[in-house]
């Protein structure tokens, strides 16, 4: 988890440093969403294209699923009712959670449930020889849930990957001094590995140039954005 606090004083700090003016809390909380959301985002794509090695610590593709993993959540669906345009309703449609972000497996009663597509979805549903059985059961994702045939199951395991939660610093600034407010019902940390504060720093910076109209400062958090990258490649 990396200190909301302490990202907020690095990048007010560049900024004065610079002369460059201030960032509200409410701006920098923008910000701050936006920076923690790309990066961990760019976990996914790190996954799928890092090069695994020998050494436990320099196994970029091992140390970017240990972080997706943090997130990692297991639930249980239970059947709802999705009323699609035409006013026709499905029992077999069960939302995901509020705080979803990517789907891992569904399983029912130790039997993995298969996702296939559209096409496929409607052409196993219409043939007796490919119709779905409690022993071969398939799903689509349709509308921030999915659809399971056969119908009449209930009780669906999930494992999926959550959405991090909203990073929000809370506080204000007394005499001069920056006071931050840890007891706020609405602050928040970052949800990120620690060593994600300084490309935080970085992205927020950029942003904060962008509004500022300071480009040589989003240049800068820019090319140490770049840098940062460079070195996790």
């Amino acid at each position: 988890m990396v200190s909301i606090h302490n990202v907020y004083k690095s990048v007010l700090t560049i900024l004065n440093k610079e002369n460059r003016g201030y960032v509200t809390p409410r701006e920098f909380n923008d910000y701050a969403r936006q920076a923690q959301l790309e990066i961990f985002e760019s976990y996914f794509s790190k996954a799928n294209f890092s090069i695994e090695n020998d050494s436990d610590y320099s196994d970029i593709r091992k140390n970017v699923e240990e972080k997706i993993s943090f997130f990692e959540n297991h639930d249980t669906l239970t059947t709802g009712t999705y009323t699609n345009p035409s006013g026709a309703s499905t029992s077999d449609y069960f939302a995901f959670p509020t705080n979803f972000y990517r789907l891992s497996y569904l399983e029912k009663d130790g039997t993995m449930i298969e996702e296939i597509g559209g096409k496929r979805f409607l052409f196993v549903n219409s043939s007796p020889l490919t119709k779905p059985t409690l022993k071969n059961p398939v799903y689509i994702t349709h509308e921030g849930g999915v659809v399971i045939k056969p119908t009449g199951q209930d009780n669906i395991n999930i494992g999926y990957v959550r959405k991090p939660n909203d990073p929000n610093w809370v506080g204000g600034t007394t005499n001069g001094q920056i006071l931050v407010n840890p007891a706020a019902a609405d602050f928040n940390n970052f949800e990120l590995h620690p060593s994600e504060e300084p490309e935080l720093v970085a992205k927020i910076l950029a942003y904060t140039g962008v509004t500022l109209k300071a480009p040589d400062v989003v240049q800068a958090a820019a090319a140490k954005d770049q840098q940062i990258n460079q070195t996790e490649q």
